[in-house]
């Protein structure tokens, strides 16, 4: 009898670690038991955009620079073109509330617009030159050929003719940093316009503030 019922408090113990275990996981996916914070979307659409200029500062950082500011080549750190989004969410079916197989579910917070854009690509960049750059790339010409696009984490630099073959995803982040691969030689106010076609036929542009590189 004593065997009996110890038998039965360990299919109970079993039962209870089996059921209980996958119930108290969390998944931020569906709800918020991480205490991850409310996620307005979990994708971007992008509606506008904006050029701002950076210096470095130190190994690992950088300045914002204001108009007019000098710099010298080798502490330029080039220009962000940052886009202003909406974050958009999409359903998900949500998961069963218990399972009698263990779920390996752990935290881990998402935020706004973590899993890029939802529907649009980038099709075309072209950036121009508003002031004379050097004797092959005068004012008003395109000087597609002498950017970089930097990469952000592990992604490599690449120019930006290469990156736009190359680039064939979603836009996974809210901004592209643009980097000039020469400091100009006729005329040292740098001042570009910026054309930015996405795969949705969204065309935006904007012009940056003239800087000084020297």
């Amino acid at each position: 009898m004593k065997t009996y019922i110890k038998n039965i408090k360990t299919k109970v113990l079993v039962f209870v670690l089996v059921i209980g275990l996958p119930l108290q996981m969390c998944s931020p996916i569906d709800d918020d038991d991480c205490n991850c914070g409310v996620v307005t979307g979990k994708y971007f659409d992008i509606n506008g955009m904006e050029l701002k200029n950076y210096k470095k500062v130190g190994e690992n950082s950088v300045n914002l620079m204001i108009p007019n500011e000098a710099v010298s080549y080798e502490k330029y750190a080039g220009l962000t073109v940052e886009y202003s989004v909406d974050y958009i969410s999409q359903s998900r079916p949500k998961r069963p509330s218990f399972s009698l197989i263990p779920s390996a579910y752990a935290c881990s917070c998402i935020g706004n617009g973590d899993y890029g854009s939802k529907f649009e690509k980038l099709s075309n960049i072209t950036v121009i030159t508003l002031n004379d750059f050097d004797e092959t790339h005068k004012a008003n010409d395109t000087i597609n050929d002498l950017i970089l696009a930097k990469g952000f984490y592990n992604q490599e630099d690449e120019y930006l003719q290469n990156y736009l073959i190359n680039d064939t995803t979603n836009i996974q982040l809210p901004a592209i940093k643009l980097l000039v691969d020469r400091k100009p030689t006729l005329d040292e106010n740098y001042k570009v316009k910026v054309i930015v076609e996405l795969s949705t036929g969204e065309i935006y542009q904007n012009v940056s503030e003239s800087i000084i590189i020297r």
